[in-house]
Parts: structure tokens; sequence; C-alpha cells
């Protein structure tokens, strides 16, 4: 449809969940020749200012595809229903997802929510919203948990809540659920096909990269520190990064124990809800991933 004003609407969309291999999937799919996304993400259905503009600004993110191609978009925020979200998150994105597109297939990769609340919370540390001077013990459990309130941290693990919200307008038919343990980091060709398969493409060589991380952060702590306080310094800082190579300390084994705790019920829930075991990993510290 290249050259036309009014761009298609898309067939499918990967809805989230953020740090859990949407990016991978993202750029594996705009490799294929049937398929077409756009560089970035929308974010029209979760911004409310974004929504406001309508249909025609939402499809003119679209207009550079092919006539013959499935034609989707990623934004990890859309998973995000039934909540506050971060500044300017419409809480009935789900249904702002249903009116525009009814008949779309929806992708969602989920994640240890453990595992990816710290990686969450590293994420929100790197990108300067929150200082480095805070512990991820402070930050996920601890006394400073408002630092990090309104990011979605640990909000965007209640994956039961989310998915419930969309199998309420959609059939579990149009949903794909993807383990980013299991899909993205052990069988990457198979969590791969799958998503071929669900969205009725054909295999092809022309995928390239499958197995390379996408999004990886190898930031000293000094670069954070410049980052947050002084940007000035940051490019001092990241010429000395050899010199100060000290990464975000981990949190402790107690702070872990207490997350698992807190999305226990979540999980189980989940698992009911979708009629799907999940990975062992997602039950016990002592199963999760280093």
């Amino acid at each position: 449809m290249s050259g036309n004003e009014q761009g298609p609407l898309p067939d499918f969309l990967i809805i989230g969940v953020q740090k859990s291999g949407t990016s991978w999937l993202a750029r594996m799919l705009r490799q294929h020749p049937d398929v077409y996304m756009p560089g970035k993400e929308v974010h029209y259905f979760d911004k409310v200012h974004n929504y406001r503009k309508g249909e025609q600004w939402y499809r003119s993110h679209f207009t550079d595809a092919g006539q013959h191609q499935t034609v989707g978009e990623k934004t990890p925020d859309y998973i995000w229903a039934h909540g506050d979200g971060v500044e300017k998150h419409d809480p009935d994105v789900h249904k702002n997802v249903y009116e525009t597109l009814p008949q779309a297939n929806l992708i969602v990769l989920l994640r240890n929510p453990v595992d990816r609340a710290v990686s969450a919370a590293k994420h929100i540390i790197r990108s300067g919203r929150v200082s480095p001077w805070y512990s991820l013990d402070e930050l996920l459990r601890g006394e400073k948990q408002d630092r990090i309130r309104g990011h979605g941290v640990l909000e965007y693990g209640y994956y039961h809540q989310h998915l419930s919200a969309y199998l309420d307008l959609f059939s579990v038919s149009q949903l794909r659920m993807l383990f980013f343990e299991e899909d993205v980091v052990d069988t990457p060709e198979d969590g791969l096909a799958k998503v071929f398969r669900f969205l009725g493409l054909t295999a092809t060589d022309a995928i390239e990269g499958v197995d390379e991380k996408v999004n990886a952060h190898r930031s000293a702590l000094l670069e954070l520190y410049a980052q947050y306080y002084a940007p000035r310094l940051l490019g001092l800082a990241r010429r000395t990064r050899n010199i100060f190579p000290k990464q975000i300390e981990p949190p402790s084994e107690a702070t872990i124990a207490r997350l698992y705790d807190h999305y226990a019920e979540h999980n189980r829930r989940l698992a009911e809800r979708m009629e799907r075991s999940l990975p062992d990993s997602w039950y016990s510290p002592d199963l999760a991933s280093e």
C-alpha cells in the first residue's frame, strides 16, 4: 500500500511485556519479507493524547506496507490494562485496541515476573529516571518504593490482571502467549516458528541474528551517576569505564524471596486462567536463571 496516504490497519500487535524479548521478536519479524512493522513503538492505544489523534493518524504509520504484507506493530505498554500506568497512560488501552482492531491477533511475551521487575528497576536507573544512589533492595521492596511507583516496575508483572482484561474482549484463539525463558532464551528458533504459525507466515531463511540479544546494557555505575547528577560529565565517565567497571548491585536474597511471595498468587491465577503451566523458574528463586 506504498504511496497511499491512508495506510492499512495492523493485523497483529505485540502488546507486551517490557524486558521480555519484545524488541528481539520485532527485529526478527521485520526481516520477514511478508511482514511490515514500523521501526518505532507507536503508542496509539495507550497514550491518551495519541488516541485522540484518531484512526487516520494511526494508519499513517503503516503507509509503507506492501499490499500483500501482514502488518503489525510493537508497543509493550499496551499490556497495562486497568492500571494508572505511566504518565498519560490510558487504563482503557485494551478497550481502545478492541474498538479499532477487534479481529487482530495479539502476541504477548511473558517473563518470570521477579526477573522482569529486577530488570525493569535497573532500566529505570539506567534511563536516568531514578538515582543510582538507591539500591535495588530499597527500590523494589524497601523504603524507596515510591521512587519507582508509576513506572510499572512491579505492576507489569500482574499478568493475570492484564490478560484477563484482554480476554474479556478477545477470543483465546486471538492471543499467543510466549515465555521469555523458553521461547526467547532457550529455543529462540522454536519461539519464532510459533509466531510464524500463529500469524500464518511461511518459514524463511531471511531471518538473521536469532540468537543475538537485543537491548543489552553494560553501563558502569559511574556513568549512571554522571547521567543522573551531572550529564555534562557523561562523556568523561564513559571514557573511564574500564577504570571504574562497577555495575548495579543485584538485589539481596531476602528481596528476591519477598518478590516471589509477592507474585505467587498472580502466577497461580494466570496459570488457571490460561489453563497452562508456567516455567519452573517462576515458582522458586532456586530454579530461576542467573
